[in-house]
């Protein structure tokens, strides 16, 4: 019965530990934003609601985090090696640790979609 017990925590050990590499694997969408940065809060305001609610977020879910915390390495790719950010927002298409795309900047929705689509488009490439 103990061999039993042991066998079946290796076996729920190794799929929790599969489907944390597969997690790794899935793409998403890095937004580093500034409280204060006008752009961002335009973003926040056009997009922000809209975007979960998307079959792009369902493809490429956002992460929304705060540029201090990005610069001073405590976010959940500080240990990725990514360039640097020097502006808000930044867009960063990441694929485990990966960074495949980017995108510095908002002005409007049409061109933050079409930005979108580039990266949407790039992971059906590969």
């Amino acid at each position: 019965m103990a061999l039993v017990i042991a066998r079946l925590g290796v076996a729920v050990a190794c799929i929790a530990l599969s489907d944390l590499a597969a997690a790794d694997e899935d793409a998403v969408l890095v937004y580093i934003y500034s409280p204060s940065c006008g752009a961002c809060q335009q973003f926040d305001r056009e997009v922000g609601p809209i975007y979960p609610k998307t079959t792009e977020a369902q493809t490429l879910p956002m992460q929304k985090i705060r540029y201090e915390t990005w610069r001073d390495d405590r976010g959940p790719f500080a240990d990725c090696a990514v360039s640097p950010v020097f502006g808000t927002p930044t867009f960063i298409q990441m694929r485990g640790c990966e960074e495949l795309d980017r995108v510095t900047g908002y002005s409007d929705q049409e061109l933050f979609w079409l930005a979108l689509r580039r990266m949407l488009n790039r992971l059906d490439s590969k």
